[in-house]
C-alpha cells in the first residue's frame, strides 16, 4: 500500500501562519505513525528549531519532545527549498527535488536512524516569488533509495486514542554548600544526571498499584486478565460505563484519562551472575542543602494495538524528558542563590491537534515569563497576539468542571445546527456557563445579564486575558458605582443591567474594549448573520445580547448566504437547575435556536467583547 499522510485543517493553517524564513531544515514534524501495513504519518504538530550543527541535533530533538505528549514523535522534518528548487517543485522536477532534499537528508540522518523508521515525510514550505503573501505545501517521503511526492489528506477530527496520566512526586536534596550560582547548577546537574540513570528503574502502576508495569513490559501482580492495551482502555470503559474502544459516546464528557502512578524499583534483578560488594563512604558532617519535590506530571497517547513493551518504553521516555525538562527550569531560574521550585502546566491550544506541556517556575509572574512564551510561541508557529501558554488557561481539557463547580464549554456534544448548507462559527477556547440561583445567590428573574457577563469573564480569564477572579453581583454593581455609571444605592440591589453596562465593566475590570450591533425590533436580527460570523471567526468571544427584560450568551451561529436563514447558538442564562450536562442539553437551555427565539419587536443591543493584543 502507498505512503499517506494526515493532517487537520487547523493544524495546517497553523503551520502556513507560522514566521518561516531562510533555506534549508526548519523544524521538525511532531506526529504519529502506523507501520502496519505500510508507513502512515498522521502530523498533530511541527516545532520550528532550526538547527545546523548535528552534535545539537539529539539535544534538541528531546527538548522538542518534552513538551509533547509521550507516544508522539519526531516523525520528519520542515524543509524551506532555495529559490532555484521552487521551479523544480512547480515543474515537477524530481532530478532538482531529490538533489536539495537528499542534502539536507544527509545532515539529519544522525538522528531519524534512531527512529526505526523505514522513512520520513518532509512537509515543504514554499512561496511561488517573494511577493507571496500565503505559504504553499507539499509532502514528500524520503527513504534511503528515493524522495517521492506524496498527497496529504485533510482531516477535521484526530485519531482516537488511549490517553494516560502519570503522576508522582520525586524527592531530591540539593547541596547549598556553594558560593555561587553557578555552583549550584553544577549540583542541580550532578542530580539531573543520578535521576536520569535511574528512570530504567520507575515502574508504572494502575489500579491502586495492584497491577505493575515493569521492564520488560510485562504486568505482575493482575487478577484482570490484561493480554494488550485494549484490554486497558476496554477495562476503564467498562467501569466507568462507557462504551467499549477510545471512541466517546457524548462528545460533551472529556475523554477518561487513564491514571497511571510511578514507584521506584529498589530491588533489581542481577543482569549476570557476577556478583560485587558495593563500596559505601560514609561522611560525618553537616552541612547545607535544599530539599524539594519534583511534580511529574506526564500525558501519553497510545493506540489500542500498543504492545505492553512498547508502553513501558512510551511512559518512561516521557518521564526522562520531563526530569529533564524539570531540572532545565530549576537551573535557568537559580538566581542569587534561590532555588524556584518547577510547575507542570498542559495546555490545549485550539489551532493544534495536540496537548503541550510546559514547566514554569513557581513564584513568578506572567510579565517575567513573557520573553519564554514569545519563544514557545514561535517553536509552535502559534499567533502572537494571543495568551494560548499562560497559567490560567492550563489543564481546563482535562476536566469536565471549572473551579467552583461551574461546566465548562456546555455546547460541545450538541446536533449539528438546522441550517444547511451554512457558515458555522463558534466561540473559541473555554468557558464556564454561569446561570439563576448559582453561588447560593438568589438572582432569579433579575441577574440574567450579570450571569451573561461572568460567562464571558470567564472566557477572558480561561484564555490566560485576565488572573482576575470572576467577579460577584456586587462586585459587578460596584464597578459601576466607582466609574460613575450608577449611585451608590445601586451597589446589592437587585436592578437589571444591560449590554453597555456589561461593556463598562469589561472595560473596568478585564481592560476589555466592545463593539456593538443594534437592531431595532428581533425581526431584524436576521440580518446581523456575516456581522456574527466575522466577529467569531476573528474574536471569538461569548456575545451578550440584550432585549426587553432578557438577556442571553451568543456563543455561535450559522448562517446560509443562498438562503438567508440563521440560527444562533444560546447560552441561556436563565436556568435555575444543577449541573447536569443532559438536562441543559436536553431541554434546550444550551442549543441552537431560529428566529422564533426572539421577541419580533424587542430592540436588542448585542456587546461584542474584543481579544486585547499581548501573548
Amino acid at each position: 500500500m502507498a505512503t499517506t499522510v494526515s493532517i487537520s485543517k487547523k493544524t495546517f493553517r497553523t503551520v502556513t501562519n507560522g514566521q518561516w524564513s531562510g533555506t534549508g531544515v526548519q523544524g521538525y514534524v511532531v506526529g504519529d505513525v502506523d507501520k502496519n501495513p505500510s508507513e502512515s504519518f498522521s502530523i498533530s504538530c511541527v516545532w520550528q528549531s532550526k538547527i545546523i550543527e548535528s552534535s545539537d541535533l539529539k539535544e534538541d530533538v528531546e527538548s522538542c519532545l518534552s513538551h509533547f505528549p509521550g507516544g508522539k514523535n519526531v516523525v520528519g522534518f520542515v524543509f524551506l527549498p532555495s529559490e532555484r528548487s521552487v521551479k523544480n517543485l512547480i515543474d515537477n522536477d524530481q532530478a532538482g527535488i531529490d538533489r536539495e532534499f537528499e542534502e539536507a537528508f544527509d545532515t539529519y540522518s544522525v538522528w531519524l536512524e534512531p527512529l526505526c523508521l523505514a522513512q520520513v515525510v518532509i512537509l515543504c514550505l514554499f512561496r511561488h516569488s517573494p511577493s507571496d503573501r500565503e505559504w504553499q505545501t507539499m509532502f514528500f517521503v524520503m527513504n534511503e533509495e528515493s524522495v517521492t511526492k506524496v498527497d496529504c489528506s485533510f482531516s477535521e477530527e484526530v485519531k482516537p486514542v488511549i490517553k494516560m496520566r502519570v503522576r508522582a512526586g520525586i524527592d531530591i536534596t540539593v547541596s547549598t554548600e556553594s558560593n555561587t550560582d553557578d555552583q549550584l547548577k553544577s549540583a542541580l546537574d550532578y542530580e539531573l544526571i543520578r535521576l536520569q540513570n535511574q528512570c530504567g528503574n520507575f515502574v508504572f502502576a494502575f489500579e491502586d498499584n495492584t497491577v505493575i508495569l515493569e521492564r520488560p513490559g510485562s504486568f505482575v501482580g493482575s487478577q484482570l486478565g490484561w493480554k494488550s492495551c485494549r484490554d486497558i482502555v476496554k477495562y476503564y470503559n467498562e467501569k466507568e460505563g462507557r462504551p467499549s474502544g477510545t471512541k466517546k459516546k457524548n462528545a460533551a464528557q472529556p475523554q477518561f484519562i487513564i491514571p497511571v502512578s510511578m514507584l521506584h524499583l529498589i530491588t533489581i534483578e542481577p543482569k549476570t551472575t557476577l556478583q560485587y560488594a558495593p563500596i559505601i563512604q560514609h561522611h560525618i558532617g553537616t552541612f547545607q542543602s535544599t530539599s524539594l519535590s519534583l511534580p511529574i506530571d506526564v500525558l501519553a497517547e497510545v493506540s489500542e494495538k500498543t504492545s505492553f513493551t512498547e508502553l513501558f518504553s512510551v511512559l518512561s521516555r516521557a518521564v526522562y524528558r520531563q526530569i529533564t525538562a524539570l531540572f532545565n527550569c530549576l537551573s535557568l531560574y537559580t538566581q542569587e542563590h534561590k532555588l524556584h521550585t518547577p510547575e507542570v502546566f498542559h495546555f490545549k491550544p485550539h489551532c493544534v491537534d495536540t496537548s503541550i506541556t510546559l514547566v514554569y517556575p513557581k513564584g513568578t509572574t506572567e510579565k517575567e515569563l513573557e520573553r519564554e512564551r514569545l519563544i514557545l510561541h514561535n517553536h509552535l508557529c502559534l499567533p502572537l497576539d494571543q495568551p494560548l501558554l499562560r497559567r490560567g488557561s492550563a489543564g481546563l481539557f482535562l476536566k469536565q468542571t471549572a473551579p467552583g463547580g461551574y461546566l465548562l464549554n456546555t455546547h460541545i456534544g450538541l446536533n449539528d445546527p438546522p441550517v444547511k448548507p451554512a457558515t458555522v462559527a463558534l466561540v473559541e477556547g473555554y468557558y464556564s456557563y454561569h446561570h439563576y440561583m448559582q453561588d447560593r445567590f438568589d438572582d432569579d428573574k433579575w441577574g440574567c445579564a450579570y450571569r451573561s457577563l461572568q460567562t464571558i469573564c470567564s472566557w477572558f480569564k480561561y484564555q490566560g486575558y485576565t488572573e482576575r477572579d470572576i467577579p460577584t453581583h456586587r462586585e459587578i454593581q460596584q464597578a459601576l458605582y466607582d466609574i460613575g455609571d450608577k449611585e451608590q444605592k445601586f451597589v446589592g440591589s437587585r436592578q437589571w443591567i444591560g449590554s453597555f453596562e456589561v461593556s463598562y465593566v469589561l472595560d473596568h475590570l478585564l481592560g476589555v474594549t466592545s463593539k456593538f450591533l443594534t437592531v431595532g425590533s428581533g425581526a431584524e436580527l436576521s440580518t446581523t448573520g456575516q456581522d456574527l460570523i466575522n466577529h467569531f471567526q476573528t474574536q471569538g468571544t461569548p456575545i451578550m445580547i440584550g432585549g426587553g427584560v432578557l438577556a442571553h450568551t451568543i456563543l455561535g451561529v450559522a448562517y446560509s448566504e443562498v438562503t438567508g436563514d440563521i440560527s444562533f447558538l444560546i447560552l441561556d442564562p436563565h436556568y435555575t437547575g444543577g449541573e447536569d450536562i443532559k438536562i441543559i442539553q436536553d431541554k434546550g437551555w444550551c442549543g441552537w435556536k431560529d428566529m422564533s427565539f426572539w421577541n419580533k419587536t424587542a430592540h436588542y443591543n448585542l456587546c461584542l467583547p474584543q481579544k486585547p493584543t499581548l501573548v
